[in-house]
């Protein structure tokens, strides 16, 4: 009965199993490693050299030491080393979930981690939103976005672009190629008057639109991509046009 022991666990913030067997690989020496997870092929190649450049180095290689080699790479969430005996190392790795592209060069994961753009997988992030700041940083980037998302997504809009202007001002566009300008504070609250005016009037309005500017204490303005004025729009759950310029309050 072919045996496995179990060597080690390294994921980003603590060893998730206790090492038995630290010295183990030297012991036994390994002739096999076979990389496990969902990766693509430049990925593997990735964590195959590190393993390699790890067993190669002087002294006595552990388990600990090849994940954290493997970890190292910058893209992975969690990595497991496990030795098949009698001489196969399995190497599985847990790659970083990729939220959106962060400027031209790079991605960013769920929880804020810039990825450069060699270590992503880009076919299967290439509907993912792209992020543009001047002041925030990665992380503050993802709370704004999930924020956003959430309601955004309930409504039936796919936010496709979040930007932040030198002034530190937050827009965000959607699939449909709706532009919506937060501004710089109270974004949750204008962003949910933009959503109420969104579900009552503008989803199911006949005439195109292209920009929403949420940047007041109450309602929105709306920019109609045709120059007819609001005021022929109807009032709906107690929205009323208020100028030519579409504005709304309720």
């Amino acid at each position: 009965m072919k045996r496995t022991i179990a060597l080690a666990t390294f994921a980003a913030v603590a060893v998730l199993a206790t090492l038995y067997f630290g010295t183990a690989l030297a012991n036994v020496g390994v002739s096999v490693v076979r990389v496990e997870g969902p990766l693509s092929a430049a990925e593997g190649e990735q964590v195959r050299h590190a393993v390699a450049e790890e067993l190669a180095k002087p002294g006595l290689p552990t388990a600990t030491a090849v994940a954290a080699a493997v970890h190292a790479l910058g893209w992975t969430r969690q990595v497991r080393v496990r030795l098949h005996w009698p001489d196969t190392l399995h190497v599985v790795v847990a790659r970083e979930t990729l939220a959106a592209r962060w400027g031209e060069d790079d991605w960013l994961t769920t929880s804020g981690k810039i990825v450069p753009a060699a270590n992503a997988d880009a076919p299967r992030a290439a509907d993912l939103p792209m992020f543009r700041t001047t002041r925030a940083d990665a992380a503050s980037a993802m709370q704004v976005f999930n924020l956003l998302n959430e309601s955004a997504a309930a409504a039936g809009l796919q936010v496709t672009r979040l930007e932040e202007s030198v002034g530190g001002e937050w827009t965000v566009r959607f699939a449909n190629g709706l532009d919506v300008v937060l501004g710089t504070t109270d974004l949750s609250d204008r962003f949910g008057r933009f959503i109420a005016v969104y579900r009552a009037l503008l989803r199911d309005a006949q005439r195109p639109f292209s920009t929403v500017d949420a940047r007041y204490d109450s309602g929105v303005a709306v920019r109609w991509a045709d120059e007819y004025a609001a005021a022929s729009l109807p009032s709906r759950a107690g929205i009323k046009p208020t100028n030519r310029l579409g504005g709304y309050h309720g």
